[in-house]
């Protein structure tokens, strides 16, 4: 079953998530400059949610513990603040032999927490620390305006080694610009074991994507399984996966490469140029991967089981921006379905029809679609658990209401109108019928005021 791709997050101003770049003691520009996009509380009403997502180079390995501690300091309108965070290499750590690419060169610690440093060049002459997310709390919205921009510095902490090279710790960007990077589920297939009742190979695929150059970043990503409550994690097959060249997309989309992804000299994955839709609902050219597949064997699945499905990035892998997206689906024994019912009330053009605008999968965006409606009229939609069918203004109403809407958005020129929205991934919500109508005033009906639709039930489910 294909998941057709969707955001969750809609932000009338958008934030960044600024990552600062490789400092370390004569230690080169690991990539960088890496602008990520919306987090779901961002907003002109709510505020600014800020993650600086950076790291620590080092060219040469030392003796004795170094410490590459550091500042981070956030400055946007009025509002300024800087945090610490405590780095250390333990000695020994940044000896690369030369084809050590992608493997482990010593470890250090990150406030404490002990991490393994990374082989990042094919000469073997650097490694680097695994990606760190530093938060900052909400900006509230009367400390900046939409004409600010965002300043991270990324500097030695005192009493910590320097950096020969500051010219990759400075980010300054303008409020706006979303750029992103993003894993996505493309689809997910349940395909019965032969032979046996209730026994299922679990069939992912998922794709990777962004729209910005990247540095040889790690991209492995696990797969969270969620059975009953209890969750199993699959991981990736070898590690790290890594960018071997990366290359931004243009304004057109020639289905040109633009990066590969390999992991113990294999091709994980050919990334493309392809036509994506962001967070932000707008459309453009992204280095976009073929479909990546996982099998997980033999998941026994009952009736009553229900069974979600989530991306995440592997330990010490690129995290994903908290809120960005919803990666996740829901398996479970309900089948989405969209069932029209009953008949509705003539008007000006005709029959009003009512139909969903794709099958209410759970992890995905759907919604409800009107045809043959008078333009420019303003909808009321009837809501509810139970269908009904009892006569009401000349018609027939055929949805018993647990709620009524007063639709804000009039019918457009073509007679349509639409309504979305995201379907959460919550394993409870599989098999729940929800019953819908829709009704306007129009002056070219037979008898009453309104025109109808006919019923439209919709079954929540996989």
């Amino acid at each position: 079953m294909f998941f057709p791709r969707k955001f969750a997050v809609s932000a009338a101003l958008t934030c960044l998530l600024l990552p600062g770049l490789a400092r370390g003691e004569d230690a080169s520009p690991v990539g960088g400059q890496i602008l990520f996009g919306s987090t779901d509380d961002c907003s002109i009403g709510v505020g600014l949610n800020i993650d600086v997502i950076w790291t620590v180079a080092i060219v040469e390995p030392g003796a004795t513990v170094r410490d590459f501690s550091t500042e981070i300091h956030v400055q946007v309108g009025d509002y300024s603040e800087t945090k610490t965070v405590r780095v250390f290499a333990n000695p020994g750590a940044g000896f690369c032999p030369n084809g050590n690419f992608g493997d482990s060169c010593g470890t250090g610690s990150i406030d404490g927490r002990e991490v393994a440093l990374l082989s990042l060049s094919k000469e073997g002459d650097y490694s680097q620390f695994p990606w760190i997310t530093t938060s900052f709390p909400v900006v509230p919205e009367d400390m900046f305006d939409e004409n600010d921009q965002i300043e991270v510095t990324v500097t030695p902490a005192p009493g910590s080694e320097p950096d020969e090279d500051m010219s990759d710790n400075f980010v300054a960007q303008p409020i706006g610009g979303p750029i992103f990077y993003d894993r996505s589920f493309r689809s997910v297939e349940l395909e019965p074991v032969p032979g046996t009742q209730n026994l299922f190979d679990l069939v992912v695929e998922y794709q990777l994507a962004y729209n910005t150059i990247m540095p040889p970043l790690d991209f492995r990503t696990d797969i969270v399984m969620n059975l009953n409550g209890q969750n199993i994690v699959f991981e990736p097959w070898c590690g790290p996966w890594l960018i071997d060249a990366s290359s931004v997309c243009g304004q057109q989309c020639f289905n040109e490469t633009c990066a590969v992804i390999k992991c113990d000299g294999q091709t994980v994955a050919t990334l493309t140029c392809q036509s994506y839709e962001n967070a932000w609902g707008q459309f453009g050219c992204a280095c976009v991967s073929g479909a990546i597949r996982y099998t997980i064997p033999s998941i026994q699945l009952r009736d009553s089981d229900r069974l979600e499905l989530s991306l995440a990035a592997a330990p010490g892998a690129m995290p994903d921006p908290e809120g960005l997206d919803q990666d996740s689906v829901v398996v479970c024994s309900d089948q989405a379905e969209s069932l029209p019912y009953g008949e509705g009330k003539a008007g000006t053009h005709g029959m009003p029809t009512l139909d969903s605008t794709a099958l209410p999968l759970l992890g995905q965006v759907s919604g409800i679609l009107m045809k043959e409606a008078l333009p420019g009229a303003r909808s009321v939609l009837f809501y509810g658990f139970q269908p009904l069918d009892a006569p009401f203004d000349g018609g027939r109403l055929l949805v018993d209401p647990a709620g009524v809407f007063f639709v804000p958005t009039p019918v457009a020129a073509d007679g349509t109108l639409t309504l979305e929205r995201f379907l959460p991934a919550n394993p409870s919500l599989c098999g729940v019928s929800l019953f819908y109508q829709l009704m306007f005033r129009d002056p070219g009906v037979a008898t009453g005021r309104l025109a109808m639709t006919n019923g439209l039930e919709r079954v929540l489910g996989f």
